[in-house]
Protein backbone atom coordinates (compact mmCIF):
# COMPACT_ATOMS: atom_id res chain seq x y z
CA UNK A 1 0.00 0.00 0.00
CA UNK A 2 1.14 3.37 -1.08
CA UNK A 3 -0.31 6.82 -0.28
CA UNK A 4 -3.55 5.15 0.34
CA UNK A 5 -3.65 3.33 -3.09
CA UNK A 6 -3.72 -0.77 -2.64
CA UNK A 7 -1.53 -2.27 -5.45
CA UNK A 8 -0.30 -5.36 -4.03
CA UNK A 9 0.63 -7.15 -0.86
CA UNK A 10 3.97 -7.73 0.41
CA UNK A 11 6.03 -11.14 0.98
CA UNK A 12 4.59 -11.05 4.31
CA UNK A 13 1.21 -12.37 2.74
CA UNK A 14 2.88 -15.62 1.66
CA UNK A 15 1.81 -17.07 -1.66
CA UNK A 16 -1.68 -15.59 -1.48
CA UNK A 17 -2.91 -13.29 -4.97
CA UNK A 18 -6.39 -11.91 -5.61
CA UNK A 19 -8.39 -12.75 -8.95
CA UNK A 20 -10.40 -9.07 -10.02
CA UNK A 21 -12.96 -8.89 -11.95
CA UNK A 22 -14.12 -5.01 -13.30
CA UNK A 23 -17.32 -3.82 -15.08
CA UNK A 24 -19.85 -6.36 -14.84
CA UNK A 25 -21.80 -8.11 -13.95
CA UNK A 26 -23.15 -9.32 -17.48
CA UNK A 27 -25.50 -11.96 -17.99
CA UNK A 28 -22.80 -13.55 -20.70
CA UNK A 29 -19.57 -13.88 -19.14
CA UNK A 30 -20.27 -13.55 -15.01
CA UNK A 31 -22.28 -17.02 -14.53
CA UNK A 32 -19.63 -19.11 -16.63
CA UNK A 33 -16.46 -17.13 -14.45
CA UNK A 34 -18.60 -17.88 -11.24
CA UNK A 35 -19.32 -21.10 -12.36
CA UNK A 36 -15.24 -22.19 -12.71
CA UNK A 37 -14.26 -20.60 -9.69
CA UNK A 38 -16.40 -22.94 -8.23
CA UNK A 39 -14.59 -25.57 -9.67
CA UNK A 40 -11.38 -24.85 -8.44
CA UNK A 41 -12.98 -24.13 -4.87
CA UNK A 42 -11.63 -20.28 -5.04
CA UNK A 43 -12.77 -16.45 -3.42
CA UNK A 44 -12.55 -13.37 -6.19
CA UNK A 45 -13.39 -9.62 -5.97
CA UNK A 46 -15.51 -8.46 -8.31
CA UNK A 47 -15.27 -4.47 -9.46
CA UNK A 48 -19.02 -3.49 -10.13
CA UNK A 49 -20.28 -0.84 -12.64
CA UNK A 50 -23.19 0.78 -10.99
CA UNK A 51 -25.04 0.64 -14.15
CA UNK A 52 -24.99 -2.91 -14.49
CA UNK A 53 -25.73 -3.39 -11.53
CA UNK A 54 -29.15 -1.62 -12.01
CA UNK A 55 -29.75 -3.73 -15.00
CA UNK A 56 -28.48 -7.30 -13.46
CA UNK A 57 -28.62 -7.10 -9.08
CA UNK A 58 -29.46 -10.93 -9.55
CA UNK A 59 -26.14 -11.51 -10.53
CA UNK A 60 -24.50 -9.40 -7.82
CA UNK A 61 -26.50 -11.03 -5.26
CA UNK A 62 -25.65 -14.74 -6.69
CA UNK A 63 -21.85 -13.60 -6.35
CA UNK A 64 -22.05 -12.81 -3.07
CA UNK A 65 -24.40 -15.82 -2.19
CA UNK A 66 -21.30 -17.71 -3.72
CA UNK A 67 -18.81 -16.15 -1.39
CA UNK A 68 -17.01 -13.33 -3.33
CA UNK A 69 -16.27 -9.68 -2.64
CA UNK A 70 -18.27 -7.71 -3.87
CA UNK A 71 -16.45 -4.20 -4.97
CA UNK A 72 -17.68 -0.43 -5.83
CA UNK A 73 -16.06 0.52 -9.33
CA UNK A 74 -18.08 3.79 -9.52
CA UNK A 75 -21.41 4.34 -11.52
CA UNK A 76 -21.10 5.18 -14.78
CA UNK A 77 -17.36 4.14 -15.74
CA UNK A 78 -16.39 8.03 -16.47
CA UNK A 79 -13.04 9.62 -16.21
CA UNK A 80 -13.46 10.70 -12.83
CA UNK A 81 -10.58 13.28 -12.54
CA UNK A 82 -12.64 15.88 -14.55
CA UNK A 83 -15.15 15.06 -11.85
CA UNK A 84 -15.95 16.95 -9.29
CA UNK A 85 -15.83 15.77 -5.40
CA UNK A 86 -19.73 15.84 -4.86
CA UNK A 87 -20.23 14.29 -8.60
CA UNK A 88 -17.28 11.51 -6.87
CA UNK A 89 -19.60 11.06 -4.15
CA UNK A 90 -22.04 10.27 -5.63
CA UNK A 91 -20.86 7.66 -8.18
CA UNK A 92 -19.32 5.84 -5.13
CA UNK A 93 -22.33 6.42 -3.05
CA UNK A 94 -25.01 5.58 -6.09
CA UNK A 95 -23.07 2.22 -7.09
CA UNK A 96 -23.13 1.59 -2.51
CA UNK A 97 -26.49 1.55 -2.79
CA UNK A 98 -27.30 -0.89 -5.69
CA UNK A 99 -24.85 -3.22 -4.06
CA UNK A 100 -26.47 -2.72 -0.62
CA UNK A 101 -30.13 -3.30 -1.95
CA UNK A 102 -28.84 -6.64 -4.24
CA UNK A 103 -26.64 -8.47 -1.64
CA UNK A 104 -26.82 -6.68 1.88
CA UNK A 105 -23.69 -5.93 1.36
CA UNK A 106 -21.59 -2.46 1.47
CA UNK A 107 -18.35 -2.62 -0.25
CA UNK A 108 -15.08 -1.30 1.65
CA UNK A 109 -12.73 -1.53 -1.32
CA UNK A 110 -13.31 1.51 -4.79
CA UNK A 111 -11.53 0.62 -7.73
CA UNK A 112 -11.76 3.73 -9.94
CA UNK A 113 -12.36 3.49 -13.83
CA UNK A 114 -9.52 2.43 -16.05
CA UNK A 115 -6.91 2.34 -12.85
CA UNK A 116 -6.82 6.14 -13.28
CA UNK A 117 -6.94 7.91 -9.51
CA UNK A 118 -5.36 11.33 -8.33
CA UNK A 119 -4.59 12.38 -4.51
CA UNK A 120 -7.93 13.81 -4.46
CA UNK A 121 -10.27 10.46 -5.55
CA UNK A 122 -8.16 8.92 -3.01
CA UNK A 123 -8.89 10.81 -0.28
CA UNK A 124 -12.71 11.05 -1.05
CA UNK A 125 -12.42 7.20 -1.15
CA UNK A 126 -11.06 6.87 2.21
CA UNK A 127 -13.28 9.53 3.24
CA UNK A 128 -15.70 7.27 2.59
CA UNK A 129 -14.39 4.49 4.25
CA UNK A 130 -12.97 2.71 1.35
CA UNK A 131 -9.73 1.63 0.08
CA UNK A 132 -8.31 2.69 -3.12
CA UNK A 133 -7.72 -0.70 -5.14
CA UNK A 134 -5.10 -0.91 -8.67
CA UNK A 135 -3.46 -4.28 -9.45
CA UNK A 136 -0.60 -5.50 -10.27
CA UNK A 137 -0.99 -7.84 -13.40
CA UNK A 138 -2.86 -6.55 -16.24
CA UNK A 139 -4.61 -9.49 -18.42
CA UNK A 140 -5.78 -7.09 -21.25
CA UNK A 141 -8.23 -10.09 -21.82
CA UNK A 142 -10.81 -7.01 -22.75
CA UNK A 143 -8.44 -6.41 -26.06
CA UNK A 144 -9.14 -9.87 -27.06
CA UNK A 145 -5.89 -11.12 -25.81
CA UNK A 146 -5.35 -15.16 -26.72
CA UNK A 147 -5.84 -17.32 -23.38
CA UNK A 148 -2.24 -18.79 -23.21
CA UNK A 149 -1.39 -14.87 -24.11
CA UNK A 150 -3.17 -14.14 -20.79
CA UNK A 151 -1.53 -17.69 -19.35
CA UNK A 152 2.12 -16.71 -19.99
CA UNK A 153 1.68 -13.12 -19.03
CA UNK A 154 0.33 -13.97 -15.92
CA UNK A 155 3.00 -16.91 -15.26
CA UNK A 156 5.72 -14.40 -15.83
CA UNK A 157 4.69 -11.73 -13.61
CA UNK A 158 2.73 -13.17 -10.89
CA UNK A 159 4.42 -12.67 -7.33
CA UNK A 160 3.50 -12.84 -3.46
CA UNK A 161 0.39 -10.58 -3.21
CA UNK A 162 -0.31 -10.13 -6.89
CA UNK A 163 -3.62 -8.43 -7.83
CA UNK A 164 -4.60 -9.54 -11.41
CA UNK A 165 -7.26 -8.01 -13.49
CA UNK A 166 -9.73 -9.52 -15.38
CA UNK A 167 -13.16 -8.36 -16.36
CA UNK A 168 -16.36 -9.66 -16.24
CA UNK A 169 -18.16 -7.58 -19.06
CA UNK A 170 -15.81 -7.88 -22.54
CA UNK A 171 -16.86 -8.70 -25.72
CA UNK A 172 -18.09 -11.77 -27.10
CA UNK A 173 -14.59 -12.48 -28.07
CA UNK A 174 -12.51 -11.96 -25.51
CA UNK A 175 -10.84 -15.42 -23.92
CA UNK A 176 -11.35 -14.62 -20.48
CA UNK A 177 -12.74 -17.77 -19.08
CA UNK A 178 -10.12 -20.05 -21.57
CA UNK A 179 -7.39 -18.14 -19.63
CA UNK A 180 -8.84 -18.86 -16.20
CA UNK A 181 -9.87 -22.71 -17.25
CA UNK A 182 -5.17 -22.34 -17.84
CA UNK A 183 -4.09 -20.34 -14.98
CA UNK A 184 -5.82 -21.47 -12.28
CA UNK A 185 -4.91 -25.00 -11.62
CA UNK A 186 -1.29 -23.83 -12.83
CA UNK A 187 -1.27 -21.43 -9.87
CA UNK A 188 -2.68 -23.71 -7.41
CA UNK A 189 0.21 -26.78 -8.46
CA UNK A 190 2.83 -23.83 -7.80
CA UNK A 191 1.37 -23.65 -4.24
CA UNK A 192 -0.39 -19.66 -4.84
CA UNK A 193 -3.59 -19.19 -2.52
CA UNK A 194 -6.64 -17.43 -3.88
CA UNK A 195 -7.77 -14.98 -1.77
CA UNK A 196 -10.01 -11.72 -1.68
CA UNK A 197 -8.54 -8.40 -2.03
CA UNK A 198 -9.68 -7.49 1.49
CA UNK A 199 -7.89 -10.60 3.00
CA UNK A 200 -4.89 -9.96 1.21
CA UNK A 201 -5.19 -6.32 2.67
CA UNK A 202 -5.22 -8.35 6.09
CA UNK A 203 -1.98 -9.77 5.63
CA UNK A 204 -0.20 -6.39 4.87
Amino acid sequence: MKDGVVFSGTTACGKKIALTFDDGPHPRKTPEILDILDKYGIKATFFVVGTNAEYYPHLIKEEAERGHEIANHSYSHSRLSEFTEEQIKEEIERTDALIRKASGVTPTLFRPPEGKYSENIVKIATAMGKSTVIWTVDTLDWAKTPADVIAENIKNNVTYGSIILFHDFTSKQAHTTEALEIIIPYLQTQGYEFVTVSELIKGM
